[in-house]
């Protein structure tokens, strides 16, 4: 699949499988992982255009924006409605290394919308929409992708509309979550507005909203011949699923399985964010591994002793054995 002029290569069922932009949760190591568990392509938490403009490439937009390890492109996520600043934003992220740019249009949380004026707020005005998409395009060099959509809320689905502005502005690639913003993460994604979203439009289209399983991913595409899916809350501590896709056979996933892949992350984290910070931000993500297991309980109830690495290698031996 191309993607401008970057080369995104196919799962074992022929479309594209890629990493959703998570706020607080997509940091390198996070892109890592997936990545070396088949993920095609990753994208970074959103950067907020005022912030980093105003802020320069320091603090946690340095961190937002820093490079994954290892192989795939570097795709940098700018939220933001003014064209200018978002122009400015993205020739700064080209400057540090970004190999494409992807705009946020999808954001539901208020704060963005009314506050920013950003996020899904764009998808009320298309021509907005399309100026911030022209204005990002003529100030870089680099392949331009929009995230949408199906639309902000049930009575306001326009994601077709908002496709075609935004590829006739230069969008080189679009990702629709197959949701209305009104409803964040719940309830069943509108295929149907993602399928008339690729028929509209000439440029690659990825799925996104609901993809937690093999079955979830080859249903999207066969019902709405998008060219590939983006998985966010189905990638939480299951890198297996990338892995799944990526060569066609079924991952039975072993306790022995979990924790390796835990430790894996664990070990990207605290080269990322220094081990005493990253001992108390990895209660969040390890869980996540265990989740749905029988031995979810015991995890949940060490988190609190999470204060090193060491300890961390420690108490995830012992839920492999089955005692803490």
């Amino acid at each position: 699949m191309k993607f401008g002029s970057i080369d995104i290569e196919p799962c074992a069922y022929g479309f594209v499988t890629a990493l959703a932009p998570m706020a607080n949760v997509t940091n390198p190591p996070f892109r890592s992982l997936a990545r070396g568990y088949g993920c095609g392509l990753t994208v970074s938490e959103m950067v907020a255009s005022h912030h980093l403009v105003k802020g320069g490439v320091n603090g946690l937009n340095a961190l937002r924006m820093e490079r994954a390890p290892g192989p795939g492109p570097h795709v940098v996520q700018l939220l933001g409605g003014d064209p200018a600043l978002m122009a400015e934003a993205a020739r700064m992220a080209e400057a540090e290394g970004a190999d494409a740019l992807d705009v946020n249009m999808g954001c539901p949380i208020r704060r963005i919308q009314h506050g920013c004026d950003a996020g899904v707020a764009l998808m009320r005005e298309p021509s907005r929409a399309a100026a911030v998409i022209s204005a990002m395009v003529r100030a870089v060099k680099i392949p331009v992708s929009a995230k949408l959509r199906a639309g902000a809320s049930a009575h306001e689905i326009n994601a077709v509309a908002v496709a075609r502005a935004v590829e006739d502005a230069g969008a080189s690639m679009l990702t629709v979550h197959a949701r209305t913003a009104d409803a964040v993460h719940h309830g069943e994604a509108r295929l149907s507005v993602l399928g008339e979203v690729k028929s509209a439009v000439r440029v690659a289209v990825l799925g996104n909203g609901g993809v937690a399983s093999v079955d979830d991913a080859r249903r999207m595409v066969a019902e709405t011949g998008c060219d590939g899916v983006m998985i966010g809350r189905g990638a939480l501590g299951n890198p297996w699923l990338f892995r799944a896709l990526e060569t066609g056979a079924t991952v039975d996933v072993t306790l022995a399985d979990r924790r390796d892949a835990a430790l894996e992350y664990a070990r990207w984290h605290v080269t990322f964010a220094g081990e005493q910070a990253a001992a108390r931000e990895l209660r969040k993500y390890i869980r996540w591994f265990y989740s749905g297991t029988e031995r979810e309980a015991q995890v949940r109830a060490a988190l609190p002793r999470f204060d090193s690495l060491a300890t961390i290698e420690r108490i995830l031996a012992e839920v492999t054995r089955g005692s803490t």
